[in-house]
């Protein structure tokens, strides 16, 4: 049975859950906002439950080398989902205020409650929190200068970024180049269909326009045909571009023009003229 891709936000977390930091502060950053957001405790220790194995492995490797005890890892499942349970008691806290600790908070963030929008579709990225830990995360994104908008749904904090520009930023402060590299050629690709979408509109509303007139042209040379005013009572030069007319119905006034031989202003202002006689004598709207 063919397996389905994993989403953007899959691809995105298991690139991150690769990244181990090289600093002990920016592990202990990493670990502590994945701790915040996601743990529960018990008797001293934290209970993290983990959607995919890739940031199970990364917790417990990022608890080992920050001083932790990890006491236990059960696989599960959650909404036919497999799920991983990480049960730790931490190390000691260190000192997070740089700013590769704040982009290494940032990936913990994602890894924990991070979901962006599948590439070509919306720009959006949202991370959602506790309520309790709505100040940390915002202290951690504004250092970090990202514009997010912040809203409560479902008893969580959620904040979100929109924009390509800062989504390609946020992605390469949290180190996930790859889908900096894919995200950047869906955005080309989504910008190019976009730019030949709206030029085919515009020429097609270019053409209907031409073509209106052009029948308008039409109607008028036929009902001047016609009428008591004929065709023969017009000038040489009238008649023979009222006769190209009918012999061309669809022809653009550069191709009437070269017909003619005559400037493409000029076969306007002739066609302008015929319009109007039929006018005056009431033969059109």
């Amino acid at each position: 049975m063919r397996r389905d891709r994993p989403s953007f936000t899959d691809e995105i977390k298991a690139e991150l859950a690769g990244l181990q930091p090289a600093k002990p502060c920016c592990k202990d950053a990493e670990l502590d906002a994945l701790i915040r957001v996601l743990a529960a405790s018990r008797n001293g220790r934290v209970r993290l439950r983990l959607p995919r194995n890739p940031i199970a492995r990364a917790v417990v490797q990022l608890a080992r080398d920050t001083g932790g005890q990890v006491h236990g890892v059960r696989k599960g499942t959650t909404e036919r989902r497999p799920s991983y349970t990480v049960e730790l008691s931490p190390g000691p806290a260190a000192r997070t205020e740089g700013m590769c600790c704040a982009r290494a908070a940032l990936r913990g963030l994602f890894l924990a409650r991070g979901v962006i929008a599948e590439p070509g579709s919306a720009y959006h990225l949202e991370i959602a929190v506790p309520p309790a830990e709505q100040a940390a995360t915002a202290s951690v994104l504004d250092r970090l200068r990202l514009p997010t908008t912040r809203l409560q749904r479902r008893g969580r904090a959620v904040f979100y970024l929109k924009g390509a520009e800062a989504i390609t930023r946020s992605l390469g402060l949290m180190g996930a180049n790859r889908a900096v590299v894919r995200f950047e050629h869906d955005r080309i690709v989504r910008d190019m269909r976009g730019n030949a979408n709206r030029r085919a509109n515009s020429e097609t509303a270019n053409l209907d326009k031409r073509l209106r007139v052009a029948y308008a042209q039409v109607e008028a040379v036929r009902k001047l045909q016609h009428h008591e005013r004929s065709l023969q009572s017009l000038s040489p030069a009238l008649r023979a571009t009222a006769e190209l007319r009918l012999a061309h119905p669809h022809a653009s006034l550069q191709t009437l023009a070269g017909h003619a031989q005559v400037s493409k202003s000029a076969i306007a202002h002739r066609l302008h003229r015929l319009l109007a006689l039929a006018r005056e004598n009431g033969l059109l709207d």
